[in-house]
């Protein structure tokens, strides 16, 4: 499908864009704001005319301190945008199958200092209260101008809960004083409820509804875990080896951020009812789920001389050996001495004529009671891991490749293309183990 983005070059407009094209296939049209001046309106018709979903992500970030110049940004870089979106729709004759706008959980009434408890009140799609300020007033101005949408195109409203991925957001902030200084900080006075999605869930949310024609109307696109601001930093804490944490004041947030503290020192108890409802399974549903190591476990049994032969990469994490690299294969030789050659070999896109390279290394079991973890070599001396994961145990005709630490994910195939559902599988196992998905890049093979 062809779909719109607009935010597509923010923090979750990247990872979105990436996981649409590369893992659903999708088409990705990006929308910057020049696309709304008023010279560019034929432009946009023609392009919201031959494309199937609108995604609006647009939104000057929250992340400051919100003087009145700046309230007012956030309002137009939302429902200006949001209002020029529907406008062009009311005109065209061929209109988008679906459209979905983006909103938040801070929609909902806040809570502060309150620690969860089976009184506690949790809202849902279903709860008919918003809360007060300026937030709650912005989120609701947001959706009720999406809402104008015309009846024949289905709309769909996001709540986003705060997006967690370690590669960015308000995660990367929080990790920076843990990752130099081994201290966490925490937010007082920690009680605050903080509700949280994974960056991969929520790509995930999205594809959902994007593929479930019957889901329309708002979904809270937030983990079904209930978890407060200190909980939260501790376990961080701990999965980063953290020597201390350090609560700071509320006051010193207030002086700094002005009114948008409270968007720190408050928040809300949500549920994604809707989604849970749908038949959606979240990957990540839990604080320690999203802290936890990646699974490195490696397949029990391994036919080295099946494994043997030709492999394409389908998909990889992009790393520095292989940047910019496409029609990239491996083959593996049996020695003798029962030592493995490794040839690897990759090419540029270049005019007029692509430029090819290969490197020859080897490749050890150096444990037979573990077969699927290999040692490569393409320097004396220097080798790295080779996991084989995940494996078709009767053929041989796929296999999913990672090493010790999350930076090096492969999927090979005997063929330079797989099917979609042995696509889709191995991704999902990939998932399972902890890997984040979005960054896979597949590979163009010639």
């Amino acid at each position: 499908m062809n779909i719109v983005i607009t935010g597509a070059t923010g923090y979750i407009g990247k990872h979105l864009s990436k996981f649409l094209t590369e893992t659903e296939g999708h088409r990705i049209l990006p929308l910057g704001r020049s696309m709304f001046r008023e010279d560019m309106s034929g432009h946009l018709i023609q392009t919201l005319t031959h494309c199937d979903v609108i995604i609006n992500l647009a939104g000057a970030p929250i992340y400051r301190r919100w003087t009145p110049e700046y309230k007012k940004e956030l309002y137009d870089s939302r429902i200006n945008i949001t209002h020029h979106i529907i406008r062009i729709l009311g005109t065209i004759k061929t209109k988008p199958k679906l459209f979905i706008s983006t909103s938040a959980t801070g929609y909902y009434p806040s809570r502060e200092g309150e620690e969860p408890s089976a009184d506690t009140t949790v809202f849902d799609e279903y709860s008919k209260v918003r809360g007060e300020g300026f937030l709650s007033d912005l989120c609701y101005a947001w959706e009720k101008e999406a809402h104008r949408c015309p009846a024949s195109t289905r709309t769909v409203i996001t709540r986003f809960g705060i997006v967690l991925s370690p590669d960015g957001g308000a995660m990367q902030q929080m990790l920076r004083s843990l990752k130099m200084m081994k201290v966490a900080t925490a937010i007082g006075p920690g009680t605050q409820p903080f509700p949280w999605i994974s960056i991969r869930d929520l790509c995930r949310a999205i594809a959902f509804i994007i593929n479930n024609e019957s889901l329309q109307g708002t979904f809270n696109l937030v983990a079904p875990q209930q978890i407060t601001q200190l909980p939260f930093t501790n376990a961080m804490a701990k999965a980063y080896h953290s020597w201390m944490t350090v609560k700071v004041p509320r006051t010193v947030f207030r002086l700094l951020y002005g009114e948008a503290a409270s968007f720190l020192t408050t928040g809300q108890y949500v549920h994604p009812t809707r989604l849970l409802d749908a038949g959606f399974t979240f990957s990540v549903p839990t604080v320690d789920k999203l802290l936890e190591g990646t699974d490195h476990h490696t397949v029990n049994n391994l036919d080295l001389s099946h494994y043997m032969g030709h492999w394409y990469e389908i998909a990889r994490f992009d790393n520095r050996f292989e940047r910019g690299l496409i029609d990239v294969t491996a083959t593996y030789t049996l020695r003798p001495n029962g030592t493995i050659r490794v040839e690897n070999r990759g090419c540029k896109k270049k005019t007029p004529y692509n430029v090819c390279k290969a490197a020859t290394g080897r490749a050890i079991i150096p444990d037979l009671t573990q077969p699927g973890k290999l040692k490569v070599s393409f320097f004396p001396g220097v080798y790295s891991d080779y996991y084989i994961m995940e494996l078709d145990e009767e053929n041989y005709n796929y296999a999913l490749v990672g090493s010790s630490t999350d930076k090096y994910l492969w999927i090979l195939s005997r063929t330079p293309q797989l099917p979609e559902e042995v696509k889709k599988k191995l991704v999902t196992a990939a998932e399972r183990r902890g890997y984040d998905t979005t960054r896979l890049k597949w590979i163009e093979q010639l």
